[in-house]
């Protein structure tokens, strides 16, 4: 009479780890993927508000400001003043990783602003026919020179904004009383 064994060969448990490591392999990967996914995507989100955060309150400024004036007398330290009649004095100007935003009241306020950016550039200019002239201030953000390709953050960053928007007259609109 013959016996029955039971149980497995041998190469049907090596078949079944071969197949369970290729299966955690793969799980391993996906998890490790998704992690990474998560964190550069909360990182893009942290920089995306940052920068909406530093557009908003450029623009503010500028469009409050009744004159500015840009100061490069020291190299790599540009410097932008913007004054208002009815507003403090507020400064903008490049510091180690960003820009620094100053306001001249009692107690001072100061913001910084983390841009991925080793040289700051302010700009003023005039646009427009006679009669509708406006003063534009410009801050461009330069990024170090990176290998290529170019990450989405390599290239540089421009913001424009016009100046004392909120008092500029339109000579064909007139109020009449």
């Amino acid at each position: 009479m013959t016996r029955r064994r039971t149980g497995f060969t041998l190469i049907e448990m090596l078949a079944a780890m071969t197949v369970a490591s290729v299966m955690m392999t793969l799980a391993t990967l996906t998890i490790a993927l998704l992690m990474r996914s998560e964190r550069t995507g909360g990182e893009s989100l942290v920089a995306a508000q940052a920068s909406h955060r530093f557009e908003r309150r450029f623009r503010n400024d500028v469009h409050t400001a009744t004159a500015a004036t840009v100061d490069t007398k020291t190299p790599g330290r540009p410097l932008l003043t913007l004054t208002s009649e009815k507003q403090p004095t507020i400064t903008w100007s490049q510091v180690e990783g960003g820009l620094r935003r100053t306001v001249a009241s009692q107690p001072s306020h100061v913001d910084t602003f983390r841009l991925s950016a080793s040289n700051i550039l302010f700009s003023l200019e005039s646009t427009g026919p006679p009669r509708r002239r406006r003063q534009l201030v410009t801050v461009t953000a330069i990024p170090e020179i990176v290998a290529e390709p170019h990450p989405r953050d390599a290239w540089p960053t421009r913001l424009t904004a016009v100046l004392d928007r909120g008092t500029t007259t339109r000579p064909d609109r007139e109020v009449t009383p």
